[in-house]
């Protein structure tokens, strides 16, 4: 590399190249960004009481989905099922 190209712009094209790689891979298996902005658009148009109450419930909610696909057990709770 001593007649060719810095080290720097090498590390600048491998940088570039991967984090377009990895961007688009986000974009198009991910769609968690999308949720979240959901999130917050519906919190916009309710109170912020409901969203502090909803934030609360997350537990609530998995445990339940937790017993729906049986991986927890409803009359023993925090008890679970291999």
């Amino acid at each position: 590399m001593s007649k060719g190209m810095s080290h720097f712009v090498l590390v600048i094209y491998s940088n570039a190249l991967a984090s377009l790689i990895l961007l688009s891979a986000a974009f198009f298996l991910t769609r968690i960004t999308f949720m979240q902005n959901y999130v917050i658009i519906g919190v916009r148009y309710n109170s912020p009481t409901l969203a502090s109450a909803l934030a609360n419930l997350i537990p609530a909610f998995t445990f339940l989905l937790g017993v729906i696909f049986r991986f927890a057990s409803a009359t023993m709770p925090f008890v679970f099922v291999v």
